[in-house]
């Protein structure tokens, strides 16, 4: 599941690189100075440095409490924590959703906004919350926002000279030299993202210390990062929610009443006690699975099973008895799979160069230019079969659940474990943001994000805007394919609900049509040659 403000910067990014873009548009168009691109990159970021906390209370359905009407535990700790460590007391918010997420954003401590989720608030127990709740405030006391800010200037001054040193050297004396300074200015803009990346996971674990010094629990955040990373919260048993503080804080305050649980799809505030085998488990794919660490190259955030290893090695470091401590013995070298996914990946593109020389030798040398098309054109359409037939395996049928799935290791974003998951849709991929159209499910031992896609952005914008509120609360059957990009997701074929709603991706059947369409038009231009040989 992606982090949700790593999602609410990319909303951020798309709308600030839109006002990039048209800007360059401009100056390019005009003919403006070269050295007016670096302002005006200098220019776009600190707008969205001003302007990105008013967007995003806009676009978020935040609702702005006092901590203790929710929770008095909660409310003291946040409390004692600006108070021994001097930061001004964050404006506290909640997204009413299922999905447990927290964020904090802001301009500097003094008007920083902590923004949890309903979910976290009852999937976690009140140790949990409080840890997760101190890794925010670990951003607002080491000033991110700023860090982070000024960290990306670095890349978009860079990209900026890339884009004005391609154009201008295209018009003026000493182009090569120009062209020289673009290219430098590329693959330093390349190296820089990589760079901004891995301070955003630097920032990531002195958080994470952050919070483990202020609670004197690192192991809270550690099993709090599984429940959350990993989707391995699980709904309530029985009466076990009935005395929850914070249920009844939540009750008396209105923002929901737990009589209602069912028809919300709030699952309660079960802390639900996390077994080392199933950590373990969770942990396997990030610790085993070339694909992890290939991933984390170009994550803003550090892979959570190595997360976890930091924590616990803090809680030694304090004298406290971890409470889990990887131990499995990987048994089989996993490079094998990786290769061949990898391999899978580029198999379109291979048919697709393989065609083309196919195309060129029958039309060139033999002098059967039809021929050779639609003998390329056959090679393309098998390639790109082969392809989606190893990405979509095509039996949905096997039952599967959230605990058994997140402890494959043999996953990617290419293989995929295919089959059916029952459960509640609890909540949006992103909470509170109103057009998401991902939606994530909880079975009975944990919750994961249903992946919605259609061939057209726009149908999906329009499903999260218009219906994805519907399915929420309701229970049903996803059939789908488990992937792992990093984070564990769903990828949709079809959900049906109990009460006849249905969501269907038109992706898969989609592109099987095309494939199908480029193999018969391969066979036809093959025909045409043959019957053109007759009629000579």
């Amino acid at each position: 599941m992606v982090n949700l403000m790593l999602r609410s910067f990319l909303v951020l990014a798309l709308l600030f690189g839109l006002v990039f873009a048209v800007g360059m548009m401009a100056l390019v168009a005009t003919g403006l100075p070269i050295w007016l691109a670096v302002p005006f990159a200098v220019i776009v970021v600190a707008l969205q440095y001003l302007l990105g906390p008013f967007i995003l209370q806009w676009i978020y359905k935040i609702r702005w409490v006092e901590p203790a009407q929710f929770d008095p535990q909660l409310a003291a700790f946040i409390a004692r924590a600006c108070q021994e460590r001097n930061i001004p007391q964050p404006r506290f918010g909640v997204i009413d959703d299922g999905n447990p997420n927290a964020f904090a954003f802001g301009h500097y401590p003094g008007n920083a906004r902590l923004v949890v989720t309903r979910g976290l608030l009852q999937m976690l127990n009140p140790q949990e919350v409080q840890a997760v709740v101190g890794h925010e405030m670990g951003h607002i006391a080491h000033w991110d926002f700023v860090v982070m800010t000024i960290a990306a200037v670095v890349p978009l001054v860079l990209y900026t000279l890339w884009i004005a040193t391609r154009v201008s050297g295209r018009s003026r004396k000493g182009g090569g030299y120009i062209a020289l300074i673009g290219f430098i200015s590329y693959i330093a803009y390349v190296v820089s993202q990589f760079i901004v990346l891995l301070l955003s996971r630097v920032r990531e674990y002195y958080a994470d210390r952050f919070s483990g010094e202020i609670t004197g629990n690192p192991d809270a955040l550690a099993t709090g990062l599984v429940k959350i990373a990993y989707g391995l919260a699980r709904a309530p048993e029985a009466g076990e929610a009935k005395n929850d503080v914070r249920m009844q804080a939540a009750r008396s305050f209105g923002v929901f009443d737990p009589k209602v649980a069912r028809v919300l799809a709030l699952t309660g505030a079960g802390t639900g006690n996390l077994s080392s085998a199933a950590m373990e488990d969770a942990m396997k794919w990030d610790l085993w699975n070339p694909w992890a660490g290939w991933y984390e190259l170009s994550s803003s955030h550090p892979l959570p099973a190595k997360r976890i290893k930091a924590l616990e090695k803090q809680s030694e470091a304090m004298g406290r008895i971890s409470s889990f401590s990887f131990r499995a013995v990987q048994p089989e070298s996993y490079w094998d799979e990786f290769l061949v996914d990898f391999a899978v990946n580029q198999l379109a593109w291979i048919g697709f160069v393989f065609g083309l020389a196919i195309a060129a030798v029958g039309a060139l040398v033999f002098q059967l230019p039809l021929a050779g098309i639609g003998a390329g054109l056959l090679a393309w359409g098998v390639a790109w079969w082969l392809q989606r037939r190893f990405i979509y395996p095509p039996d949905l049928s096997p039952e599967q659940n959230v605990k058994e799935l997140v402890g494959q290791v043999k996953v990617s974003k290419v293989r995929a474990v295919p089959g059916t998951l029952r459960g509640r849709i609890i909540g949006r991929g992103v909470p509170g943001l109103f057009y998401s159209e991902d939606l994530v499910m909880q079975d009975s031992t944990g919750f994961v994000v249903l992946d919605y896609r259609q061939p057209w952005r726009l149908f999906e914008f329009l499903f999260g805007l218009l219906r994805a509120d519907k399915f929420i609360g309701q229970s049903g059957v996803a059939r789908g394919w488990f992937r792992r990009v990093p984070q564990p997701v769903f990828e949709l074929r079809e959900l049906a609900l109990d009460d006849g709603k249905k969501a269907v991706s038109w992706v898969y059947p989609l592109a099987q049509f095309f494939v199908y369409a480029l193999m018969a038009l391969g066979v036809l231009a093959m025909m045409g040659q043959v019957a053109l040989m007759f009629v000579r």
